[in-house]
Order: C-alpha cells, then structure tokens, then sequence
C-alpha cells in the first residue's frame, strides 16, 4: 500500500530535478532573445544610415535642380532638371538595392508633373515666349524656377524613397498610388526658396 508519505518522497526527486532544469532551460533560451534583439538592433540601424543617406542625396538634387535655371536656352534647362531628377532616382535605387530604370522612371515623372502643374504643362508655349523675353523672360526664370525646381525635385526623392524603403521596386511603382503624398509632398515646400527646400530634405542629427 502507497502511503501519501510515500507519494510526497516520489514526487520531490522530480520537483528538484525541474528546478534545476529551469535555470539552464533560461540560460539556453537567452542567447536566443539576444541575437532576436541583435537582429532588430541591426536592421533598425541599417533602416537609419538608409534614410540619412537618402536625406543627403535628395538634398544635394535639390539644389543640383535649383541651378538648371543658369543653363540659357529655355527648354534645355527642362532637359537639365529632367537629368537631374533621374540621377536622383538612380542614386536612391543604390541605397536601397534597386536596379535603375530610366524607361519606366520618365514616364513617371512626367506623370507626377502633370498632378502638380497641369495648367503650366498646358500653357508650356506661353512659358517658352515669357522666358525668351530679354528682360521678364530673366527675372522669370531666376525667380520662379529655382523654387518651383526644387519642391518638384523634393516631392519626387520624398516619394521613390518612400517606395523603396517600403520594399516597392521600379514595376511597382504606381504614380496614381503615391499622388497624394507626392501633392502633400510638393505642398510642404511649395513657394519657399530653394535652400529652405534643402533644408527640410537634409538628414535629422541624432
């Protein structure tokens, strides 16, 4: 016959064995919850450089758009600030591990132009004859390109950074998807001087 003595003794050997177990079952599961906590540490620091690097580039395009307007010839300067804008593109692409895509990224830019501009892509003859005038065709342009170049340019790294760091890629890209945070983009730098749009774009120190 088992007594309940009995059944106390059997079952405390069991009890010491599982408190002396759990110690080790935490130390094994330990190095576990660190690399976890390692690997989110890594990946949100490499997020970080990521955005700071994009922040630098979109910035630096920025002004490179600003400056388009010293190119004379009206229309060449529109060639200038598109191949300003693709290598902005192209330069954000590297960050974040995408293969560039000049044939898909044009028409994009194109359409991206037309939500923001659509009477001064309709009236383009009438900014043409303004801009050749000898005298209002320059204050035109050394007053209201600079500032308008740059808040496109703004609005167009705000929006393929976004993208890519999302995990989008150049076939995902859709411009009607992003033409809301491409306005509201626009929106936050339109009518300010080229290098406050600069500014906004350069990295936030730590």
């Amino acid at each position: 016959m088992v007594t309940k003595k009995d059944q106390t003794e059997g079952t405390a050997p069991a009890a010491d064995t599982a408190a002396a177990d759990a110690p080790a079952a935490a130390a094994a599961a330990a190095p576990a919850a660190e690399a976890t906590t390692a690997e989110t540490t890594t990946s949100s620091d490499l997020d970080a450089a990521r955005s700071a690097h994009a922040a630098t580039i979109i910035r630096n395009h920025v002004l490179a758009s600003a400056a388009t307007v010293v190119v004379p010839v009206y229309l060449l300067d529109s060639v200038a600030l598109a191949g300003v804008q693709l290598n902005l593109v192209r330069e954000l692409a590297k960050v974040y591990g995408q293969e560039f895509r000049a044939d898909l990224v044009r028409p994009a830019l194109g359409t991206l132009l037309a939500t923001i501009a659509p009477k001064a892509v309709a009236s383009s003859g009438l900014s043409a004859l303004v801009a050749n005038l000898p005298v209002v065709g320059t204050a035109y342009r050394w007053l209201a390109l600079p500032g308008f170049n740059a808040a496109f340019t703004y609005a167009v790294g705000r929006v393929f950074e976004q993208h890519f760091a999302s995990g989008g890629t150049f076939l995902t890209f859709d411009p009607a998807k992003v033409k809301d945070y491409f306005v509201s983009q626009y929106n936050k730098v339109r009518g300010k001087k080229a290098e406050e749009t600069a500014e906004a774009a350069a990295p936030v120190a730590a």
